[in-house]
């Protein structure tokens, strides 16, 4: 899974932002708030229904 950063549209991955303790490394923001999960591209999600 990606995350974006609100405040400046960086892009990582989580183990990426574990190691930095949730502080993006472009512009220095350090909170958790900042962050939005995009899925990866060609990513299938599969539902199943009953």
């Amino acid at each position: 899974m990606t995350y974006k950063c609100i405040e400046c549209g960086a892009e990582f991955e989580y183990k990426d932002l574990l190691r930095s303790k949730l502080k993006c490394t472009s512009c220095k923001q350090k909170r958790s708030n900042i962050w939005i999960k995009q899925p990866r591209e060609g990513a299938v999600q599969e539902v199943y229904a009953r």
